[in-house]
């Protein structure tokens, strides 16, 4: 089983989504423990996204998050309206760093 981490912004941006919606994210999110490949692949849409996933809840919601194979570890990286524009690649390794 592998291990999940949230990113302080991640979970930030959670918590002011509707209570359902929260836990269907948090619900989907726990089956990445055991399938961590289980969403989209973000490269073959957006290069500089090499190895970057989401996960689209409930029609409307993206869930970006990457997958450390050697940590065995998911990052949550962000919680958004599918209708946003992605963050960019450096905010998005800023947020993983600030997780330490």
């Amino acid at each position: 089983m592998k291990f999940i981490q949230w990113t302080n912004t991640a979970f930030a941006e959670l918590e002011v989504l509707p209570q359902a919606v929260a836990f269907e994210i948090i619900r989907r999110v726990d089956f990445l423990a055991q399938f961590p490949e289980m969403g989209a692949p973000l490269k073959s849409r957006f290069p500089r996204f090499e190895k970057l996933r989401q996960l689209i809840v409930k029609r409307s919601v993206r869930v970006v998050y990457e997958f450390d194979e050697n940590e065995e570890t998911i990052f949550v990286l962000a919680v958004q309206n599918c209708r946003q524009k992605l963050p960019s690649t450096s905010e998005l390794k800023r947020r993983k760093r600030q997780i330490d």
